[in-house]
């Protein structure tokens, strides 16, 4: 398979399409682009799609920034990368590294139980759309 020349032929060694997409705190995808070739990286999909374009010109008509629950802090909303993706202004992803400090360790750690809600999500719709 792997000599089939397809460009859908993945690094795990089966044909894939890449869905990429952005999910809120509710399990909803806000955000999708589907069809990038499995053997791609993330970033390198993310930075040649329709979305990744309108994040970096800050199109995508994301929300406003508001301030975090009973303070006056104010953040912008960004989405929760892994390690695939680059850092970008928009985009938080974890410290690299076998020897964090205490903070970069703690960072790493709530930043990975944040992102679950996506992974979840991405598990939901696995679930729903099962061909038996």
């Amino acid at each position: 398979m792997a000599a089939s020349g397809s460009l859908y032929y993945n690094y795990k060694s089966f044909f894939s399409i890449v869905l990429l997409a952005i999910a809120d705190a509710d399990f909803r995808f806000t955000t999708i682009d589907v069809g990038a070739y499995g053997s791609e990286s993330d970033g390198g999909i993310l930075s040649r799609s329709g979305m990744g374009e309108k994040l970096t010109q800050n199109t995508l008509g994301s929300q406003e920034p508001k301030p975090i629950a009973n303070t006056e802090t104010v953040l912008p909303h960004v989405i929760l990368g892994d390690d695939a993706f680059p850092l970008r202004t928009y985009m938080i992803k974890p410290y690299k590294g076998n020897f964090l400090s205490k903070e970069n360790r703690v960072f790493n750690y709530r930043l990975s139980r944040a992102r679950m809600t996506a992974e979840n999500s991405f598990g939901i719709l696995a679930a729903r759309r099962r061909i038996n």
